[in-house]
Protein backbone atom coordinates (compact mmCIF):
# COMPACT_ATOMS: atom_id res chain seq x y z
CA UNK A 1 0.00 0.00 0.00
CA UNK A 2 2.49 2.76 0.97
CA UNK A 3 4.78 2.15 -2.05
CA UNK A 4 1.71 3.19 -4.55
CA UNK A 5 1.15 7.27 -4.40
CA UNK A 6 -2.29 8.53 -4.99
CA UNK A 7 -2.43 12.09 -7.10
CA UNK A 8 -6.22 13.45 -6.46
CA UNK A 9 -7.38 16.76 -8.30
CA UNK A 10 -10.07 18.84 -7.03
CA UNK A 11 -11.50 21.48 -4.83
CA UNK A 12 -10.58 21.53 -1.31
CA UNK A 13 -13.16 23.81 1.13
CA UNK A 14 -14.71 24.88 4.43
CA UNK A 15 -18.29 22.86 4.85
CA UNK A 16 -20.38 25.18 7.55
CA UNK A 17 -22.47 23.13 9.06
CA UNK A 18 -25.03 24.63 12.21
CA UNK A 19 -22.33 27.83 11.85
CA UNK A 20 -19.43 25.07 12.57
CA UNK A 21 -16.74 25.19 9.85
CA UNK A 22 -14.73 22.15 9.19
CA UNK A 23 -12.56 21.42 5.84
CA UNK A 24 -14.25 19.35 3.17
CA UNK A 25 -14.78 19.13 -0.62
CA UNK A 26 -14.99 15.59 -2.30
CA UNK A 27 -12.10 15.39 -3.28
CA UNK A 28 -9.92 16.82 -0.10
CA UNK A 29 -12.08 14.31 1.29
CA UNK A 30 -11.22 11.18 -0.80
CA UNK A 31 -7.30 12.59 -0.70
CA UNK A 32 -7.90 12.39 3.23
CA UNK A 33 -9.07 8.46 3.60
CA UNK A 34 -6.33 7.64 1.10
CA UNK A 35 -3.75 8.82 3.42
CA UNK A 36 -5.26 7.82 6.75
CA UNK A 37 -5.88 4.20 5.06
CA UNK A 38 -1.98 3.99 4.20
CA UNK A 39 -1.64 5.34 0.82
CA UNK A 40 1.05 8.11 -0.18
CA UNK A 41 -1.29 10.74 -1.29
CA UNK A 42 -0.67 13.85 -2.84
CA UNK A 43 -4.17 16.48 -3.48
CA UNK A 44 -3.89 18.99 -6.12
CA UNK A 45 -6.30 21.91 -5.21
CA UNK A 46 -6.74 25.97 -5.17
CA UNK A 47 -6.76 27.33 -1.52
CA UNK A 48 -6.16 30.88 -0.13
CA UNK A 49 -3.68 32.13 2.87
CA UNK A 50 -7.06 33.05 4.61
CA UNK A 51 -8.04 31.59 8.15
CA UNK A 52 -9.67 28.98 6.22
CA UNK A 53 -7.00 28.09 4.07
CA UNK A 54 -4.73 27.82 7.07
CA UNK A 55 -7.45 25.18 8.51
CA UNK A 56 -7.63 22.65 5.68
CA UNK A 57 -4.33 22.47 5.42
CA UNK A 58 -3.64 21.98 8.37
CA UNK A 59 -6.29 19.10 8.55
CA UNK A 60 -4.23 17.65 5.17
CA UNK A 61 -0.95 17.95 7.49
CA UNK A 62 -2.77 15.63 10.18
CA UNK A 63 -3.54 13.34 7.95
CA UNK A 64 -0.67 12.81 5.93
CA UNK A 65 -1.77 14.75 2.70
CA UNK A 66 0.85 16.40 0.53
CA UNK A 67 -0.18 19.42 -1.58
CA UNK A 68 0.95 19.87 -5.20
CA UNK A 69 3.22 22.91 -6.10
CA UNK A 70 1.22 26.02 -6.63
CA UNK A 71 -2.31 24.39 -4.43
CA UNK A 72 -1.87 27.35 -2.39
CA UNK A 73 -2.54 30.88 -3.99
CA UNK A 74 -1.72 33.89 -1.79
CA UNK A 75 -4.23 36.13 -3.46
CA UNK A 76 -7.44 33.74 -3.05
CA UNK A 77 -10.31 33.07 -0.89
CA UNK A 78 -10.76 29.63 0.33
CA UNK A 79 -14.43 27.81 -1.06
CA UNK A 80 -16.49 27.38 1.00
CA UNK A 81 -19.76 25.18 0.89
CA UNK A 82 -22.79 25.37 3.51
CA UNK A 83 -24.74 22.51 4.46
CA UNK A 84 -28.20 22.22 5.23
CA UNK A 85 -29.18 18.97 7.29
CA UNK A 86 -32.59 17.11 6.79
CA UNK A 87 -34.03 14.86 9.61
CA UNK A 88 -32.13 11.53 7.98
CA UNK A 89 -28.82 13.32 7.97
CA UNK A 90 -28.54 13.74 4.33
CA UNK A 91 -27.13 17.38 3.70
CA UNK A 92 -28.15 19.84 0.92
CA UNK A 93 -25.09 22.34 -0.18
CA UNK A 94 -24.88 25.94 -0.83
CA UNK A 95 -21.56 27.18 -2.51
CA UNK A 96 -19.21 30.13 -2.86
CA UNK A 97 -16.59 28.30 -5.05
CA UNK A 98 -13.45 29.38 -6.87
CA UNK A 99 -13.29 26.39 -10.18
CA UNK A 100 -9.91 26.57 -10.44
CA UNK A 101 -7.59 23.50 -8.99
CA UNK A 102 -3.46 25.26 -9.31
CA UNK A 103 -0.70 23.82 -10.77
CA UNK A 104 -1.25 20.29 -12.20
CA UNK A 105 1.58 17.94 -11.70
CA UNK A 106 2.18 14.86 -13.84
CA UNK A 107 -0.29 11.76 -13.38
CA UNK A 108 1.30 9.53 -10.49
CA UNK A 109 2.50 6.47 -11.30
CA UNK A 110 -0.24 4.39 -9.20
CA UNK A 111 -3.41 5.93 -8.77
CA UNK A 112 -5.12 9.32 -10.21
CA UNK A 113 -8.88 10.39 -8.57
CA UNK A 114 -10.86 13.31 -9.80
CA UNK A 115 -14.83 14.01 -9.49
CA UNK A 116 -17.15 16.30 -8.26
CA UNK A 117 -16.75 19.99 -9.03
CA UNK A 118 -13.46 19.70 -10.43
CA UNK A 119 -14.51 17.94 -13.47
CA UNK A 120 -17.05 20.44 -14.71
CA UNK A 121 -16.35 23.80 -13.15
CA UNK A 122 -14.00 26.22 -15.41
CA UNK A 123 -11.57 27.19 -15.43
CA UNK A 124 -10.25 24.49 -14.23
CA UNK A 125 -11.80 21.60 -15.51
CA UNK A 126 -10.46 21.45 -19.12
CA UNK A 127 -6.82 20.98 -17.19
CA UNK A 128 -8.27 18.35 -15.15
CA UNK A 129 -10.11 16.02 -17.71
CA UNK A 130 -6.38 16.29 -20.15
CA UNK A 131 -4.63 15.12 -16.99
CA UNK A 132 -7.13 12.49 -16.97
CA UNK A 133 -6.90 11.36 -20.85
CA UNK A 134 -2.73 11.55 -21.15
CA UNK A 135 -2.36 9.81 -17.84
CA UNK A 136 0.08 7.00 -18.60
CA UNK A 137 -1.45 3.51 -19.22
CA UNK A 138 -0.13 2.04 -16.01
CA UNK A 139 -2.08 4.81 -13.66
CA UNK A 140 -5.28 3.33 -12.65
CA UNK A 141 -7.88 6.23 -13.06
CA UNK A 142 -11.02 6.44 -10.68
CA UNK A 143 -13.68 8.80 -11.30
CA UNK A 144 -16.68 10.04 -8.60
CA UNK A 145 -19.14 12.46 -10.57
CA UNK A 146 -20.62 13.45 -7.59
CA UNK A 147 -23.37 15.92 -8.99
CA UNK A 148 -23.89 19.46 -7.58
CA UNK A 149 -27.04 20.36 -8.99
CA UNK A 150 -27.08 23.82 -7.26
CA UNK A 151 -23.92 24.38 -9.58
CA UNK A 152 -24.18 21.85 -12.41
CA UNK A 153 -26.59 22.84 -14.52
CA UNK A 154 -28.34 19.55 -16.64
CA UNK A 155 -27.13 20.72 -20.12
CA UNK A 156 -25.37 18.71 -23.07
CA UNK A 157 -21.75 20.80 -22.05
CA UNK A 158 -21.96 18.86 -19.01
CA UNK A 159 -23.09 15.90 -19.57
CA UNK A 160 -20.36 15.62 -22.51
CA UNK A 161 -17.87 16.62 -19.18
CA UNK A 162 -18.91 14.31 -17.39
CA UNK A 163 -19.32 11.37 -20.03
CA UNK A 164 -15.17 12.08 -20.85
CA UNK A 165 -14.49 10.78 -17.49
CA UNK A 166 -16.96 8.06 -17.45
CA UNK A 167 -15.17 6.57 -20.66
CA UNK A 168 -11.58 7.25 -19.61
CA UNK A 169 -11.81 5.87 -15.89
CA UNK A 170 -11.04 2.28 -14.82
CA UNK A 171 -13.20 2.43 -11.96
CA UNK A 172 -16.28 4.71 -11.24
CA UNK A 173 -17.79 5.02 -8.25
CA UNK A 174 -21.22 7.28 -8.28
CA UNK A 175 -24.21 7.44 -6.26
CA UNK A 176 -28.02 6.70 -6.95
CA UNK A 177 -28.59 10.38 -6.99
CA UNK A 178 -26.03 10.90 -9.59
CA UNK A 179 -26.86 8.19 -11.75
CA UNK A 180 -30.64 9.41 -11.82
CA UNK A 181 -29.45 12.82 -12.55
CA UNK A 182 -27.41 11.11 -15.49
CA UNK A 183 -29.96 8.81 -17.09
CA UNK A 184 -33.14 9.59 -15.16
CA UNK A 185 -35.59 6.69 -14.25
CA UNK A 186 -32.89 4.12 -15.67
CA UNK A 187 -32.68 1.19 -12.48
CA UNK A 188 -28.73 0.94 -10.45
CA UNK A 189 -27.89 -1.69 -11.23
CA UNK A 190 -28.61 -0.74 -15.00
CA UNK A 191 -26.50 2.08 -14.71
CA UNK A 192 -23.86 0.20 -13.09
CA UNK A 193 -23.78 -2.26 -16.54
CA UNK A 194 -24.10 0.70 -18.45
CA UNK A 195 -21.20 2.54 -17.34
CA UNK A 196 -19.30 -1.14 -17.51
CA UNK A 197 -19.92 -1.66 -20.87
CA UNK A 198 -18.65 1.95 -21.44
CA UNK A 199 -14.97 0.52 -21.17
CA UNK A 200 -14.99 0.77 -16.92
CA UNK A 201 -13.04 -2.00 -15.56
CA UNK A 202 -15.44 -1.63 -12.19
CA UNK A 203 -18.52 0.59 -11.95
CA UNK A 204 -20.07 0.93 -8.61
CA UNK A 205 -23.98 2.66 -7.38
CA UNK A 206 -23.90 3.20 -4.27
CA UNK A 207 -27.42 3.81 -2.77
CA UNK A 208 -27.31 4.98 0.65
CA UNK A 209 -28.66 2.80 3.49
CA UNK A 210 -30.35 0.18 0.59
CA UNK A 211 -26.15 -0.58 0.07
CA UNK A 212 -24.36 -0.50 -3.02
CA UNK A 213 -24.69 -2.60 -6.92
CA UNK A 214 -21.55 -2.97 -8.79
CA UNK A 215 -20.64 -4.56 -12.59
CA UNK A 216 -17.32 -5.20 -14.19
CA UNK A 217 -16.42 -5.02 -17.48
CA UNK A 218 -15.57 -8.60 -17.53
CA UNK A 219 -18.72 -10.49 -16.67
CA UNK A 220 -22.07 -9.94 -16.68
CA UNK A 221 -23.09 -10.52 -13.19
CA UNK A 222 -24.36 -7.83 -10.84
CA UNK A 223 -23.17 -7.85 -7.58
CA UNK A 224 -25.80 -6.09 -5.06
CA UNK A 225 -24.57 -6.17 -1.64
CA UNK A 226 -26.12 -4.49 1.36
CA UNK A 227 -25.11 -1.31 4.01
CA UNK A 228 -23.12 -1.98 7.04
CA UNK A 229 -25.16 -1.31 10.39
CA UNK A 230 -24.61 1.94 11.63
CA UNK A 231 -26.15 5.01 13.87
CA UNK A 232 -26.50 7.73 11.60
CA UNK A 233 -25.09 11.02 12.43
CA UNK A 234 -24.77 12.43 9.24
CA UNK A 235 -24.02 11.51 5.56
CA UNK A 236 -21.37 14.13 5.05
CA UNK A 237 -18.47 12.88 3.15
CA UNK A 238 -19.89 9.32 3.17
CA UNK A 239 -19.57 8.65 -0.51
CA UNK A 240 -16.14 9.94 -0.12
CA UNK A 241 -15.22 7.75 2.62
CA UNK A 242 -16.81 4.62 0.35
CA UNK A 243 -14.61 5.76 -2.54
CA UNK A 244 -11.06 6.05 -0.89
CA UNK A 245 -12.24 2.97 0.52
CA UNK A 246 -12.92 1.43 -2.73
CA UNK A 247 -9.28 2.54 -4.32
CA UNK A 248 -7.17 1.30 -1.26
CA UNK A 249 -9.16 -1.98 -1.72
CA UNK A 250 -8.46 -2.21 -5.45
CA UNK A 251 -4.67 -1.22 -4.91
CA UNK A 252 -4.50 -3.80 -1.81
CA UNK A 253 -5.62 -6.41 -4.15
CA UNK A 254 -3.17 -5.58 -6.83
CA UNK A 255 -5.47 -3.69 -9.00
CA UNK A 256 -3.16 -1.20 -10.19
CA UNK A 257 -3.24 -1.33 -14.07
CA UNK A 258 -5.52 -0.40 -16.58
CA UNK A 259 -5.18 -4.23 -18.02
CA UNK A 260 -5.84 -6.18 -14.40
CA UNK A 261 -8.96 -8.01 -14.13
CA UNK A 262 -11.00 -6.86 -11.26
CA UNK A 263 -11.72 -10.48 -9.88
CA UNK A 264 -13.82 -11.81 -7.16
CA UNK A 265 -11.11 -11.78 -4.26
CA UNK A 266 -10.60 -7.90 -5.44
CA UNK A 267 -13.80 -6.81 -5.73
CA UNK A 268 -14.83 -8.09 -2.22
CA UNK A 269 -11.68 -6.71 -0.57
CA UNK A 270 -12.34 -3.48 -2.17
CA UNK A 271 -16.44 -3.28 -1.28
CA UNK A 272 -15.96 -4.53 2.14
CA UNK A 273 -13.41 -2.11 2.94
CA UNK A 274 -15.39 0.73 0.81
CA UNK A 275 -18.91 -0.15 2.99
CA UNK A 276 -16.93 -0.12 6.26
CA UNK A 277 -15.20 3.50 5.24
CA UNK A 278 -18.59 4.53 4.57
CA UNK A 279 -20.26 2.91 8.03
CA UNK A 280 -17.66 4.39 10.31
CA UNK A 281 -18.28 7.59 8.51
CA UNK A 282 -21.98 8.14 8.56
CA UNK A 283 -21.47 7.41 12.69
CA UNK A 284 -20.15 10.70 13.20
CA UNK A 285 -20.03 13.93 12.94
CA UNK A 286 -19.01 15.62 9.03
CA UNK A 287 -16.49 14.13 6.66
CA UNK A 288 -14.36 12.15 9.13
CA UNK A 289 -12.98 9.12 7.18
CA UNK A 290 -11.76 6.30 9.41
CA UNK A 291 -7.95 5.10 9.62
CA UNK A 292 -6.30 2.03 9.00
CA UNK A 293 -6.29 0.87 13.01
CA UNK A 294 -10.21 2.07 13.39
CA UNK A 295 -11.36 -0.60 10.21
CA UNK A 296 -9.48 -3.05 12.04
CA UNK A 297 -10.86 -2.37 15.48
CA UNK A 298 -14.59 -2.41 14.05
Amino acid sequence: MADTHCLVVGEALVDIVDGRETPGGSPLNVAVGLARLGLATTLATHLGTDPRGALVRAHLDDSGVALSEGSVDPGARTSTAEATLAEDGSATYAFDIDGRVGTLPAAAAGALHTGSLAAVLSPGAEAVRALFAEAPPETLRTFDPNIRPALVPHTRRTLRQVQAFLTAAHVVKLSDEDAAWLWPGEDPADVARRIADGGAALAVVTRGADGVVAARRDTTDIVDLPALPAAVADTIGAGDAFMSGLIAGLVEAGVTESSARVDDRALEAALGLALSCAAITVSRAGANPPRRAEIAGA
